[in-house]
């Protein structure tokens, strides 16, 4: 703890962001918190400062800010800015003289000051604070109204519904903030929460991760259904948004804080992670610098942390939350069937089509009237193809859509057939013939008309995909 000058708090020109004059309640402690509002740490803290100043009636709890000192924007900006926030119950002093930024010897931000019932300065401690180290340094019993404050370092455990099939894996992309929210909005995660992942030191403080070397990187630990989403997709959802070149850099974040990595607790998924980073560096020519390694501890992060763009919508975030809208379709879920697997499986008309590239008579096949919710597949070897809400009806006497659901789920191929150059579509694994894209379609919609066989479909109704192990889908039908 570092102790300022013996001088009195009231001796300082302190008003509220209305410009009324600060006074020291008499005859109590006071806890002011030094902030900035370009500083990540204060901001992160402010949910939980709100909360602490509206429970906590023994102490006065006040901040105070620097308007025109050390990066601060004008009170005025300011003013407007914080309005904007929303906390009802932090109350904000400015110090526009910066007189308190120099006799408290103010160096970073946040910095904790405490002041006696007397209006002195009893200690300057720089730094984040945990509100029960708050209260013991200002000498009060943390334990109120029968309540008892108490940082878990333990990892929760998820519990287990009936039917699902529960794996962990933990992810390092940078801050976590975006990626514990990003792999929220994944079907198939169950939970995400932050922390801290493969240090050196136990029951880590962001503060001591950031200032201390402690060598933890900020981690998400990833709780999800493997009966639902596979860890091959997962990763492949987790590449989306990081840079798997920059070493210990994502976003506007430095230090070895931010690496990237993918830490596993079972044997088995290193072959997994290890498979994805080999594909992944075949899309590089740099080198892969994402680390590969058995998660050896893993520490929960301050609460304040948690659910963070949650309490905090325009808070900080390096990444683009809406790929986790993206569609990936797991390959390996497939097989292309063999000829004569092939034979035994489909009707005459149905090989033909989609072995033999022949097409079906216009307006006498099965799906070209027909527009019910769900999702059309190949027929060869059940692949998601298309959607119900892309399909049109464009009056050509076959089943018409203006895209798959995913441009992974199929190739292109030039027909020169029939004296005509047109451009083949066919299934990704089955590698059966589709049908053929045009360029008359829906303009609002990109142009697209993909003309596909019905006798190539299988078509699996909306109150049905959830079952067939379509569920991640669902939300490209209704």
């Amino acid at each position: 703890m570092v102790f300022a000058n013996r001088r009195g708090i009231e001796n300082f020109e302190l008003k509220t962001l209305d410009g009324k004059e600060y006074t020291l309640p008499k005859g109590k402690k006071v806890y002011l918190k030094a902030w900035a509002s370009w500083c990540p740490i204060c901001l992160s803290s402010l949910e939980e400062l709100d909360s602490f100043t509206k429970e906590e009636d023994r102490i006065e709890i006040v901040t105070v800010v620097f308007p025109g000192k050390s990066g601060e924007m004008s009170k005025e900006e300011f003013k407007k800015w914080y309005s904007s926030l929303g906390y009802k119950n932090i109350k904000v002093l400015v110090d526009e003289k910066g007189e308190l930024l120099k006799k408290a010897r103010i160096r970073a931000f946040p910095t904790s000051i405490f002041i006696d019932e007397t209006g002195e300065i009893k200690g300057v401690v720089p730094g984040q604070l945990p509100k029960e180290q708050i209260l013991k340094i200002m000498g009060v019993d943390s334990q109120k109204k029968e309540e008892i404050v108490k940082k878990e370092d333990n990892v929760p455990v998820t519990s287990k519904n009936e039917g699902q099939k529960i794996e962990e894996i933990y992810l390092a992309g940078g801050c976590f903030w975006g990626v514990e929210a990003y792999m929220e909005r994944i079907y198939g995660v169950v939970d995400a929460v932050s922390g801290y992942a493969n240090g050196k030191t136990e029951n880590p403080r962001y503060e001591d991760v950031v200032y201390r070397d402690t060598g933890h990187a900020e981690t998400v630990k990833v709780t999800y259904d493997s009966n639902k989403i596979s860890l091959s997709t997962l990763l492949e959802y987790y590449f989306r948004i990081v840079d798997p070149t920059s070493l210990n850099k994502q976003g506007n974040d430095r230090g070895t804080q931010y690496r990237t990595g993918i830490y596993y607790i079972k044997a088995e998924d290193e072959k997994v992670v290890t498979q994805a980073l080999e594909n992944l560096q075949k899309k590089y020519d740099k080198k892969v610098v994402i680390e590969n390694k058995p998660l050896e501890n893993f520490y929960l992060a301050e609460e304040y942390h948690q659910d963070y763009l949650k309490k905090n919508p325009n808070g900080y975030c390096h990444i683009d939350l809406n790929k986790a809208n993206d569609i990936i379709v797991d390959a390996s879920k497939y097989k292309k069937l063999s000829d004569k697997e092939l034979r035994e499986k489909l009707s005459e008309k149905e090989y033909r089509i989609t072995q033999l590239n022949d097409t079906e008579r216009a307006f006498d096949n099965e799906y070209w009237n027909f527009f019910e919710p769900g999702i059309y597949v190949d027929i060869t070897t059940g692949e998601p193809l298309f959607s119900s809400k892309d399909k049109y009806n464009s009056m050509c006497g076959w089943p018409s859509f203006t895209k798959p659901i995913s441009e992974d789920v199929v190739t292109y191929h030039t027909d020169r057939s029939f004296n005509m150059v047109r451009t083949e579509v066919r299934s990704r694994v089955g590698d059966a013939h589709l049908g053929h894209v045009f360029e008359d379609g829906p303009k609002d919609k990109g142009g697209l008309r993909y003309c596909i066989n019905s006798g190539a479909l299988n078509f699996i109704p909306v109150d049905e995909m959830e079952k067939e192990g379509y569920g991640y889908l669902l939300k490209l039908v209704k």
